[in-house]
């Protein structure tokens, strides 16, 4: 019984249960989108996608941008705060690059703490006051969602309540309650000592101004990104005001941070569909669509960028680096090409047809799913700093990027995989790993891996009712190949996940096989 607690409680078994936990509320999520949307047609919500003008898609990548930048005013708070302030151009770069990869991966207070404890470090911070700051930004950001909520739910009570399906009264005193809160928190930092003793810590009280400034710069980045979904959104005639909108938003960002689910990918969409009934399903995806390229993807391209460039900066001038952050660019790395992978396989199920002879475009299918699963393998490789995997991942995502384009073609799916191969090979010091240093495929890794082919195939299966024929080679059938595509992919996942089940760490000692990886 002792052992069975002490496994329950050690750090592996919770790694594995918050992994199983998130593909859990990913894959609800997915029946959840189902269930509310119906069918609908994929290739419509690409077309409408591609339909915006130019100055809708402008405003909205500047908002997007704006909300960033908002966000770097939390970090510039916080370390105003805790003493030690830093330039505000290094501040503003340094939370762009944190909040774009804790927005992509999921634990926010780990990844983007990680990124943060890293690039602070070289202005001096330590552990306590990087924590200070990412404590202050977490309390912030619920500060904004509190006073966004209150109004609201206040001032748009009546249109608020039918669409989360609870009374007026309810939603008006929920309000109220958030409002109460806040005034609470002003005199808390008006009258309380001016630091306060948690555990072993000792945290300075924010100052008025500085709680004054704290829902500000949070309300301007929830206000900003909330602006850019509610602009690509056709809410014109359905009557929902702004203000109302960002209360649905608001509960639909909580419903996606709380599942920890990478991205709040599935889940925040989920909520956002739950809420808004009585728009075309297409026209909510299209717009989630566009939003999640602008605030999601080229935000963590150009995150992996900056990181890349600026370890490669610091270990060239030979700065100190401590074991618990050395690999902070290669897990930037690998996410970035997790994410290769994920969208080479996604686009898969809804690129159309691109007039090629059957010959050509029924490999480029099949290959285009083994390469996004090999990208997905590689990216825990990666993790892992195994040089290898970056010999492997570079050819991966450019063979990604052909077939992209030969399935489509596929523009933005090309551009983005070589844009991300560019930020890898920019990256090559930083994998340096003589030997495979992985023995296993993590559950967590595979579960994220299976998702995403879950999500590709539940997108195939919306964009063809024909495409479980997998068998079906008929030349107008692109479903079907789209869910070979799919099968193929989880044929290379579980190929990589036996040959990579334990077995004892293979060192360059050993001569190198045909592909430079392990033995013969």
């Amino acid at each position: 019984m002792r052992g069975i607690i002490k496994t329950l409680n050690g750090p592996s078994f919770r790694k594995v249960a918050a992994g199983i936990f998130s593909v859990a509320v990913f894959l609800l999520a997915l029946w959840v989108l189902h269930r509310t949307l119906g069918r609908f047609d994929i290739h419509q919500v690409v077309a409408t996608a591609k339909g915006y003008p130019a100055g809708t898609l402008v405003a909205a990548l500047l908002l997007a941008l704006g909300s960033y930048l908002a966000l770097g005013g939390f970090d510039w708070l916080g370390l105003h705060h805790v003493g030690r302030p830093v330039p505000a151009g290094w501040t503003m770069l340094i939370s762009f690059v944190s909040h774009a990869v804790s927005h992509n991966a999921g634990f926010a207070v780990l990844t983007g703490g990680s990124v943060r404890l890293r690039m602070y470090s070289t202005f001096g911070l330590g552990m306590a006051e990087v924590g200070g700051v990412i404590a202050f930004a977490g309390l912030s950001f619920a500060l904004g969602v509190a006073a966004l909520a209150s109004i609201a739910f206040i001032a748009e009570g009546s249109r608020v309540a039918p669409l989360l399906r609870l009374p007026v009264g309810l939603i008006t005193g929920l309000g109220i309650l958030l409002a109460a809160i806040l005034v609470l928190y002003f005199a808390w930092t008006a009258l309380a000592k001016r630091s306060v003793a948690v555990g072993m810590w000792r945290l300075a009280t924010p100052s008025v101004p500085l709680a004054i400034g704290q829902i500000l710069v949070a309300a301007a980045d929830l206000g900003l990104v909330a602006g850019t979904l509610y602009l690509l959104l056709p809410l014109s005639g359905t009557g929902l005001s702004y203000p109302a909108f960002i209360g649905i938003y608001v509960v639909s960002t909580i419903a996606g941070t709380i599942s920890h689910v990478p991205g709040g990918l599935g889940v925040f969409e989920g909520a956002l569909v739950l809420l808004l009934p009585g728009i075309p399903a297409e026209s909510i995806l299209a717009a989630l669509l566009v939003f999640r390229v602008f605030y999601n993807l080229l935000p963590l391209v150009l995150a992996a960028l900056v990181l890349a460039v600026f370890e490669l900066v610091q270990r060239r001038r030979h700065a100190p680096e401590q074991e618990w952050v050395a690999g902070l660019g290669p897990a930037l790395a690998a996410l970035l090409v997790f994410g290769c992978g994920a969208v080479l396989l996604v686009t898969g199920a809804v690129s159309p047809p691109a007039g090629l002879p059957d010959w050509l475009a029924e490999p480029a299918h099949l290959l285009s799913g083994a390469v996004a699963a090999i990208l997905l393998v590689l990216s825990w490789a990666l993790l892992r700093q195994a040089d290898w995997s970056h010999r492997l991942a570079m050819p991966a995502l450019g063979l990604g990027a052909v077939l992209a384009l030969m399935r489509g073609p596929d523009w933005l799916t090309a551009a983005f995989l070589a844009g991300s191969a560019a930020v890898l090979a920019a990256a090559g010091p930083l994998f340096r790993r003589g030997e495979e240093h992985w023995d296993t495929l993590p559950l967590g890794w595979l579960g994220a891996a299976g998702a995403v082919v879950a999500g590709a195939a539940w997108l195939t299966w919306h964009g063809d009712t024909q495409a479980l024929h997998v068998l079906s080679f008929a030349t107008d059938d692109e479903g079907a190949r789209a869910m070979r595509s799919n099968l193929m992919a989880v044929l290379a996942l579980a190929t990589a996940a036996w040959e990579a089940r334990p077995a004892t760490v293979k060192t360059r000692s050993e001569p190198p096989g045909r592909w430079g990886v392990g033995p013969k």
